[in-house]
């Protein structure tokens, strides 16, 4: 590839979170990898973590985002920052789909949900230099952490 590649070559794949899914375009560098995410009408993801910071930017549309035990609503144009090792989901409570943007660092480009259709943004030639490569560890059904809690917090 190249350090510089073309939209459109970049390709549009669905993500799937389990018992939920989203199209999404992932490119990554050395140190950092970037989601643009589409979440339809009534997306409910899992709550999840990883050992990476992951800072958002809605585009457009509305979307909950739960950190732990705490409830953020984004509507078009807000930022939020999710420390790494962090339980998080998000929930799409709106009738329309929203679009948000996601770095992660370290990237999450070795990430099942992405590592597939993920394009690295290097030079032919040059060696990558990654500074890990994280996962999502989706909790387990028996987990205690009550997700509830913050979700009562959502209007």
């Amino acid at each position: 590839m190249s350090i510089h590649v073309r939209g459109d070559s970049v390709p549009e794949e669905i993500a799937d979170m389990g018992d939920a899914t989203f199209t999404t375009k992932a490119v990554f560098g050395n140190s950092s990898s970037l989601m643009i995410a589409t979440r339809p009408a009534g997306y409910h993801s899992r709550p999840h973590r990883h050992d990476c910071e992951q800072l958002n930017w809605l585009r457009d549309g509305e979307l909950w985002v739960f950190v732990e035990d705490r409830a953020f609503h984004l509507r078009a144009g807000d930022f939020l920052r999710i420390p790494a090792g962090r339980i998080h989901w998000s929930w799409n409570k709106a009738d329309l789909p929203c679009t948000l943007l996601e770095v992660h660092t370290p990237g999450l480009q070795d990430d099942p949900l992405i590592k597939r259709f993920a394009v690295g943004l290097h030079d032919p030639g040059e060696t990558p230099e990654f500074l890990g490569s994280p996962v999502n560890e989706f909790l387990a059904p028996d987990d205690p952490f009550d997700a509830s809690i913050a979700e009562r917090r959502a209007g």
